[in-house]
């Protein structure tokens, strides 16, 4: 951040002058000064190499070392202003507990206090003997030989553990000389002008972009595209129409149109006015998959073949992103909506729209996240609605994965038009999406009401933290009433709760405002708390919204709200230029009108482990702004839910379907996957999962969710062009999901900040609409760590230097199961590995390059000798690396770890990337290591000391436990044993005695080791299992192991819920360990049963043990039939279901 800087007084020229005395200019050492700047006592300071600085930095040579000085404070401590060298050894211009000294080696100079304001400092050296001055005048002296140093300078460098310098120095510099008293005389009467001085705010600013990638502007060369050697494609597979009404009802006074028809606008001869009116339109028209895309309806018609299998993507036209469509539908009004105000609801459109009604064009819309919402006057009989959807302008040139392509850049044009799914033009994780997701991607409703019609509801719960005992509701009912002002009455209900308030409602927009002030009932005693998963039940209320007018009831709507609290504990900068860690209640904020943090740009500050956003002068004196006495050695985020600090743990979804498919239905298996392996934090990556089903599932799941906005990497992705339009979408978006309590953030932009006019734009909108959550500008670095790594690492590094604090992004590579790479992956082109498995993102180069980890792989297991022996390899490292993403970040939980999201948890299609489970629901040993990691109650070692702790990340103390380890060779023979009393208290971990592995593995290379948790009663609550060694080599010893061929039977039981399950109990019999035994369930016909959650997977079992796995599944699904077991030396086994489907 530092610059050199013209001198603008003559003060300073004066000094410079001076320094030439001795025919020595201090510009004849490189960068030795002047500097001029303001530092921040929480800040950075600056540093850089001195060049040609022999005669300087050499034992026994004389210097100078000066500046001006005006100080904030005077901390206890040495405060750093000067230094040349590094900090081991150094010649230092200091100020320690307010007095002038100079450090030289181990020899201290000390002087006098300097008092507050501007003062000139110098500390002149002859290479023997140091004198102090202040303000020109002799303040002490002493004997200090000039030790030999590093050519380095340091202006208000940080130190660890002191406290760093805040104030200005002006003129501050050195010099390989001795100057002599008048000299130094002369320099402390020239005071500068602090005023004309031109000064480097050292750290303050976050910079603007700078670069721009747009992609590819060309096709890349055709011998780079992917091939398969199998030449396996699938055929295109027309789907049946699903069965539904064109009007279908969704409650009294809603209906879902369907019915829709499409059609390729070139090949459609009128325009709207006539396709809009009854008849039968020239062209090709099919039945339209509607909410859904242009490419779903084209492969669901059998138009195209299935995209996510083989290379059969490259077989679908990039024409269909640069042409236009219509849909078109008829139907006849309910005879409920008659007499009624009717309004067409367009929940969402990618990325232009057109609406025609019976002739008349009734409305457009621009943006893939905004509804458009309609008056329509319907005529009698038939009426027809058609809509030409266009898609976005820059749709960009997709890059191909190959092996010799490698991945390419992520995405290029299509950020340009931002507000839209910018990653379908093709990311590291998915390919280009023919039509860009163009289309009615989300359903058309027709709503019928009286001439008042209720908004988006607002309401606000806010409690009084740390007490939980009750809750204040806020609750806003917006109104539109589109007759003259009337008196209305509106009501709200909610378990128990029922309020109304007669008013005036005007013409156009108005809101009725409900707050516990008012209505004593909003003053809810004991309330049920929705919590993150983990923590206590996502509790939510039912709650209906309805406005009456003189004619009755005039709209009626429902939704659901969370009764919780965010607050957010974050290192923020005060006006002084310290960092302080305070826990802000956004919530109270709003309540108040006034904004606690500081977004802007200018207000974004360089710390020494990061940079951190600043408090506004409302926030400084606020009472929702309160000290926190923990300290992360980075100045990261820390959320709370309903005042209890909650340990972060889940990871990114790119996006929920690349073709957005995404009912209800669907997606909730991958919800429950989440759930059920303890994660309860998603982070909605560039807002791409934007429908109320993805909420609606993180609330009853639990799941907090980071939410994007549309804008991608600074310095990487081109900018949005339309400001205007990106901020109507996020508006839209802002009110419409603002009541979901499962969202905990508002992102602005992934990596990086959006330029000023966006970034205040979304801080204020989410002020305005929202007022509870804090809203920050970039997904890392602020306030948060950094993105990466995304390839293999060692595992230790995940207990060390990676993804620490408050990580958002980290990823490993995470290999799909066999079966699941089946499915998708032509016989021919699985081994060897090749560029269709290349195009399903097992990456040959780029962010998440699998060298690594095969380069691990290869010498820890050995090469691969053909699919099936590399993918029981895989899952090996897949275990361990995922269990150690997770173990790292809990096992320093609050002292250096608040929060870490793997990239990702979610695949987007049939992905390898980093994901832990695949697109089929199938769940690879990636899943299974993560959710034994993340398991509320754990026992575990920690890397590289392997210290046992004892993970409680409940609100319960559990006391009175016993931590077991039992250390085996891998002969079975027992090499240590112990047991230690623990009470492991409520979130928080309890670090135990290291485990002495260093020692064994002197004799021992490879060893296995099993932890235990285990209850008052005997009872075993957690158990863990690691594979060691001594290094990576000793690895290879796992390959002696002789076979364990398991005892296995299964029964299904009665149904419990929705859910079937079968029961398997494993017994090792033999006198061999077993390792990462895996269990597939599949019907009589030998196919997978998905989605199945399975209580765990991929276990080990030392001789004598046994194990009872559950595995559910749809009650709808057809009936178990067998289980296949296999394992790293367990032969495969068929395994009957007793009481399941019959055995072919």
């Amino acid at each position: 951040m530092m610059m050199r800087v013209k001198i603008g007084s003559a003060g300073l020229l004066l000094a410079a002058t001076m320094l030439t005395a001795a025919g020595v200019a201090a510009q004849e050492i490189g960068n030795a000064g002047p500097y001029n700047a303001r530092f921040l006592a929480g800040g950075i300071g600056v540093e850089r190499p001195l060049e040609g600085a022999d005669a300087l930095v050499a034992a026994g040579r004389g210097y100078t070392i000066a500046t001006w000085i005006e100080a904030d404070a005077s901390p206890a401590g040495e405060v750093v202003l000067v230094r040349i060298g590094d900090p081991d050894a150094a010649r230092a211009l200091s100020l320690r507990d307010g007095r002038v000294e100079l450090r030289d080696g181990r020899v201290v100079i000390r002087g006098v206090a300097v008092p507050r304001g501007w003062h000139h400092l110098a500390a002149v050296s002859d290479g023997g003997r140091v004198t102090l001055y202040l303000d020109g005048r002799r303040v002490g002296g002493g004997t200090a030989r000039a030790i030999p140093v590093a050519p380095r300078i340091a202006i208000a460098p940080v130190t660890s553990g002191a406290p760093h310098f805040g104030g200005q120095l002006i003129d501050a510099h050195v010099a390989a000389r001795t100057m002599d008293a008048g000299e130094v005389a002369a320099l402390a009467r020239a005071r500068p002008d602090a005023a004309l001085v031109q000064m480097t705010e050292v750290g303050v600013g976050w910079p603007f972009q700078k670069q721009a990638n747009i992609g590819l502007t060309t096709q890349q060369d055709a011998w780079t595209l992917p091939r398969s050697r199998d030449g396996a494609y699938s055929a295109p597979v027309a789907r049946p129409l699903p069965d539904a009404p064109v009007m279908q009802p969704l409650a009294a006074n809603r209906w879902q149109v369907n019915g829709w028809m499409l059609a390729a606008a070139p090949e459609v001869q009128g325009d709207g006015a006539a396709l809009s009116r009854p008849g039968t339109p020239a062209g090709t028209w099919r039945a339209a998959t509607v909410p859904g895309t242009v490419l779903q309806t084209l492969v669901d018609r059998g138009v195209y073949p299935d995209p996510y299998y083989g290379l059969n993507n490259l077989r679908i036209p990039e024409s269909l992103a640069r042409q236009d469509y219509w849909y078109r539908t008829r139907f006849t009004v309910p005879a409920g909506a008659a007499g009624k105000r009717l309004t067409l609801v367009f929940g969402g459109i990618n990325y232009a729209s057109e609406i025609w009604a019976n002739g008349k064009r009734i409305g457009d819309t621009h943006g893939a996240f905004i509804r458009g919402q309609f008056d329509y006057t319907p005529v009698a009989g038939e009426n027809v609605i058609a809509v030409r959807v266009s898609p976005p302008p820059h749709p960009g040139i997709p890059h191909e994965q190959s092996v010799r392509a490698g991945v390419g850049e992520n995405g290029g044009q299509l950020a340009i038009d931002g507000p839209t799914f910018v990653a379908t033009e093709g990311w590291d994780w998915i390919p280009g999406i023919r039509d860009r997701n163009t289309g009615l991607w989300r359903p058309v409703e027709l709503v019928a009401t009286g001439a008042v019609r209720i908004g988006d509801p607002h309401v606000v719960t806010d409690l009084p933290l740390p007490r939980t005992d009750r809750a204040d509701v806020y609750v806003t009912v917006p109104i539109d009433n589109a007759g003259p002002a009337a008196p209305v009455t509106v009501r709200v209900a909610f378990e128990g709760v029922t309020i109304e308030k007669r008013v005036t409602a005007p013409a156009g927009h108005s809101e009725v405002a409900f707050t516990p002030a008012e209505f004593r009932q909003l003053r809810v005693a004991d309330p049920k708390l929705w919590w993150p998963n983990g923590y206590g039940a996502p509790h939510l209320y039912d709650v209906t919204y309805q406005v009456a007018d003189a004619t009755g009831v005039s709209d009626i709507r429902k939704g659901r709200f969370g009764i919780r609290e965010v607050s957010y504990d974050l290192s923020l900068f005060d006006a002084a230029g310290a960092l302080r860690r305070v826990n802000v209640q956004t919530t109270d904020g709003g309540l108040a009108g006034t904004p606690l943090i500081d977004v802007r740009h200018a207000a974004i500050k360089q710390t020494p482990t990061g940079w951190a956003e600043s408090l506004t002068a409302a926030g400084e004196r606020s009472a929702a702004v309160t000290p926190v006495a923990e300290t992360l050695p980075e100045p990261h985020l820390t959320i709370r839910v309903n005042g209890v600090r909650i340990a972060a743990r889940g990871g990114n979804w790119g996006m929920d379907d690349a073709m957005k498919r995404i009912s209800y239905d669907r997606l909730a298996p991958y919800f429950r996957l989440q759930r059920e392996a303890h994660m309860n934090v998603i982070r909605n990556w560039m807002g791409n999962n934007n429908e109320e089903e993805f909420f609606d599932l993180a609330d009853e799941n639990g799941m907090m969710v980071l939410n994007d906005f549309w804008q991608s990497t600074q310095n990487f992705q081109i900018e949005p062009e339309d400001a205007a339009l990106f901020l109507s979408n996020a508006r839209d978006t802002i009110a419409r999901y603002r009541n979901h309590p499962s969202i905990i953030l508002w992102f602005g932009r992934n990596e990086g900040v959006p330029y000023p006019v966006l970034n205040e734009g979304l801080a204020k909108a989410v002020f305005e609409l929202d007022g509870t959550r804090w809203f920050t500008g970039s997904s890392n670095v602020v306030n948060l760590q950094g993105s990466g790594p995304y390839n293999y690492r060692a595992p230790v590094g995940y207990f060390t230097d990676l993804a620490t604090g408050f990580s958002v992004e980290t990823g490993t590579p995470s290999l799909s199961t066999a079966e699941s790479i089946a499915s998708y992956v032509p016989a021919g082109d699985r081994w060897p590995l090749g560029d269709v498995l290349a195009y399903h993102d097992w990456h040959f180069g780029g962010n998440g390059d699998t060298r690594t980890f095969m380069a691990a792989l290869d010498r820890r297991y050995g090469t691969g000798t053909d699919f099936a022996d590399f993918e029981r390899k895989a899952q090996m490292m897949n275990l361990e690396t995922h269990k150690a993403m997770y173990e790292g970040f809990l096992g320093h939980l609050w002292t250096k770890n608040s929060g870490r999201l793997l990239w990702m948890t979610h695949p987007a299609w049939p992905s390898n990337a980093w994901q832990i489970y695949s697109w089929d629901y199938d769940t690879q040993a990636s899943y299974y290591g993560a959710k034994k990691a993340a398991e509320p109650l754990h026992v575990q070692l920690n890397l590289p000391g392997n210290e046992l702790v004892v993970l409680n990340t409940t609100q319960v103390d559990r006391r009175g436990l016993t931590a077991r380890v039992k250390v085996v060779g891998l002969d079975n023979r027992e090499l240590f044993t112990r047991d230690t009393a623990v009470d492991a208290l409520a979130n928080r971990a309890t670090p135990l005695a290291a485990v002495p592995l260093t020692t064994l593995f002197a004799e021992h290379p490879m060893v296995l080791v099993k932890l235990s948790l285990l209850a008052a009663d005997g009872t075993s609550v957690s158990e863990n299992f690691y594979w060691r060694g001594r290094d990576e080599d000793a690895y290879r010893q796992l390959d002696s192991l002789a076979p364990a061929a398991l005892t296995a039977s299964a029964e299904s039981g009665p149904p419990e819920g929705a859910d079937r399950v079968v029961r398997v109990t494993l017994a090792n019999d033999t006198a061999v360990p077993a390792l990462n035994a895996k269990l597939t369930l599949v019907d009589g016909k030998g196919d997978r049963i998905l989605p199945a959650f399975y209580d765990d997977n991929y276990v080990s079992l030392l001789p004598g043990e046994r194990r009872t796995i559950a595995i559910r599944y749809p009650a709808s699904a057809a009936g178990a039939g067998r289980l296949t077991l296999a394992g790293w030396n367990v032969p495969r086994t068929v395994v009957d279901v007793a009481g399941g489907a019959a055995r072919p």
